[in-house]
């Protein structure tokens, strides 16, 4: 039998991600999958989050999370080596991953891919645009 791969329930990017202290639950604050800049090439001067979920994760899977210029399947990021580990498959696991500045070298669509070992799992789109082009 072929082993299963998880399944990715969510893919988010967010200004913030922390738990809650009382309540153990993640706080996802301020989502987006839009950015801006006033020159290209830039990159977001400000930290960022990538909040992901997954279920069917069965012992420990590593991940790398890639984020890819769709003009021409340039990686322009990659965080490898992010270890996943669930004692049932039924159960949910989350995780919040910081990020290094994101590269924009110019505008167009972008997207964020979540890997398990060569398979993808799923992924965020994200465009960027010139501001003033709102």
């Amino acid at each position: 039998m072929k082993p299963t791969k998880p399944v990715l329930q969510a893919l988010i990017l967010a200004d913030h991600v922390y738990t809650d202290r009382g309540t153990g639950k993640n706080v996802i604050a301020g989502t987006f999958n839009q950015l801006w800049a006033n020159q290209f090439p830039s990159k977001l001067g400000r930290s960022a989050w990538a909040f992901f979920c997954l279920t069917d994760l069965k012992g420990k899977v590593v991940l790398s999370l890639k984020y890819i210029n769709l003009s021409n399947n340039e990686v322009l990021m990659q965080l490898d080596g992010i270890e996943a580990t669930c004692k049932s498959p039924l159960q949910s696991v989350e995780y919040a991953v910081e990020l290094p500045p994101i590269p924009m070298p110019d505008v167009g669509a972008y997207a964020f891919e979540l890997y398990a070992g060569t398979e993808m799992l799923g992924a965020l789109r994200v465009n960027v645009a010139r501001l003033g082009d709102k």
